[in-house]
């Protein structure tokens, strides 16, 4: 499969490159971004995220058999975000993040939506899991709004804070995702 792009009326969808790497800094540099996601560090690592930039590249050469992949989002030609799918050998979990100064304007939404379509569209996933820190508001509405449903409570470890938190446990099957749109 080749490395896909994908289209929404605001959003671009595409793989991650290596130039992205400035504006992964200083989108998941921001503390109130980072303590959200499980495994970003604070401070981001530059290193790191050059390591997991390529890794991401090779990804999309094998995505039968890669455990994730991920996209990048962009708004007006500049990357905002990023999602992903882990663990995609089993029942996938998708994973996303959005730059502080494109919060509460519903690009996470629409751009979930576009990329759940696409893993059902184009994979044999029947399902698919995600979840959110239970303070996680914004993300756990994501969710809802796409019509995944609680199906228990888990703890996140999250590397930018140390710890492991509360966190919510969401899924949906491929069927109630597509008949749902």
């Amino acid at each position: 499969m080749s490395m896909p792009v994908i289209e929404t009326e605001r959003l671009v969808l595409r793989a991650p490159c290596p130039e992205d790497l400035s504006a992964c800094a200083e989108l998941l540099g921001d503390y109130e971004v980072a303590k959200m996601l499980s495994r970003v560090p604070y401070p981001y690592d530059l290193e790191g995220g050059r390591a997991y930039l390529a890794r991401s590249v090779e990804r999309w050469q094998d995505v039968a058999g890669a455990d994730e992949i991920g996209f990048h989002v962009d708004h007006d030609g500049e990357m905002i975000g990023g999602m992903g799918f882990k663990k995609l050998q089993e029942t996938p979990e998708i994973g996303y993040w959005l730059g502080r100064p494109y919060w509460g304007k519903g690009f996470m939404s629409e751009a979930v939506e576009a990329a759940v379509t696409w893993l059902f569209r184009n994979t044999d996933h029947e399902r698919l899991a995600g979840e959110a820190m239970t303070e996680n508001a914004g993300s756990l509405k994501v969710l809802e709004k796409l019509g995944f449903r609680l199906v228990g409570e888990v703890g996140c470890a999250s590397v930018s804070r140390g710890a492991t938190v509360p966190a919510l446990r969401m899924e949906v099957t491929k069927t109630e995702f597509l008949n749902g749109r």
